[in-house]
């Protein structure tokens, strides 16, 4: 568990930092591994829900099985992804017979009296980003892009328990920003209204590559004016317009280039340029690749 003795937001340092996370594998009968020491050990199924006042983020793996929060009794699948508030009811272990495997991250905010911050996950996301959650959802299904991002940053988090470094904050910080803005990134795809599709999405990000064509587009990007994964982004350009993003970010240039070919007499090094291509040999290469000829030939007729 993290424990923060700032009433703020991870900008500031914590004074005491306590991790305690990790991957268990919960079989109810008659064994169960422990979360805190990942040893197995006997344990009789629990049924009933419990609280403490500290956040988690739980996102589950391999197995079946169920769990509750919130009083109600939800089946665990891969990739689910599991917000729970501080004072609100959750068991994660499976409630009935079943086996499953989840990564659970603790961590808590402490006023100045000791006293846990007591807002939800929500409102924690709302104040971290400024911007407001309309469509809040505590239990989400990834798709397997988001699964692995999530599952990389928990895993990265685990990796800081045994890390005794003095740069172990610092890391840590970065980590946990990295956690905070997965989750925004995630909710701002389900606020997006009805009638701003995937596919007015994609345009969005179509449109952003036309008017920085000239300079370094990274996918990330891309994907992020998309409110996708990157991942999930790929696919989706390429169904919609026929072309991976990148390739189509070449065939756009390569047009530009030709446009400069014809109507100005600029050398190739400075069309490749003003075409977004910092290397005039790669420019050649793929402007032979897509209009058959290279840039002087095109040029010439």
């Amino acid at each position: 568990m993290l424990v923060f003795t700032e009433n703020d937001l991870p900008s500031r340092k914590p004074q005491f930092m306590q991790i305690s996370c990790g991957v268990a594998s919960y079989d109810m009968l008659p064994l169960h591994v422990s979360i805190d020491s990942l040893h197995i050990k006997k344990s009789a199924a629990r049924s009933h829900e419990h609280r403490h006042n500290v956040f988690h983020v739980v996102l589950y793996g391999e197995g079946h099985g169920n769990f509750s929060i919130g009083g109600k009794i939800l089946d665990a699948e891969p990739g689910l992804l599991v917000l729970s508030s501080p004072g609100e009811g959750h068991m994660f272990q499976p409630i009935d017979k079943g086996k499953v495997s989840y990564s659970e991250f603790s961590f808590s905010y402490v006023c100045g009296k000791g006293n846990g911050l007591d807002i939800s996950f929500k409102e924690l996301l709302e104040a971290y980003s400024g911007m407001e959650i309309t469509k809040w959802q505590n239990v989400l299904l990834l798709d397997k892009d988001q699964h692995k991002s999530l599952g990389n940053i928990l895993a990265r988090i685990a990796e800081l328990k045994e890390d005794n470094s003095r740069f172990r904050f610092i890391q840590f910080h970065r980590n946990l920003s990295e956690l905070f803005h997965f989750l925004i990134m995630t909710y701002a795809g389900l606020d997006t209204p009805i009638e701003d599709s995937i596919s007015s999405r994609l345009g969005r990000a179509r449109d952003y590559m036309h008017s920085h064509c000239t300079g370094r587009i990274r996918i990330e990007k891309l994907a992020s004016e998309a409110c996708i994964s990157k991942g999930h982004f790929q696919r989706e350009f390429k169904k919609k317009f026929g072309l991976a993003p990148v390739s189509y970010m070449n065939e756009y240039r390569i047009s530009a280039a030709k446009n400069l070919l014809r109507t100005t007499p600029l050398s190739c090094a400075e069309i490749a340029a003003k075409a977004g291509f910092t290397d005039i040999f790669y420019f050649s290469k793929v402007f032979s690749r897509i209009a058959g000829k290279s840039p002087v030939e095109y040029r010439k007729g």
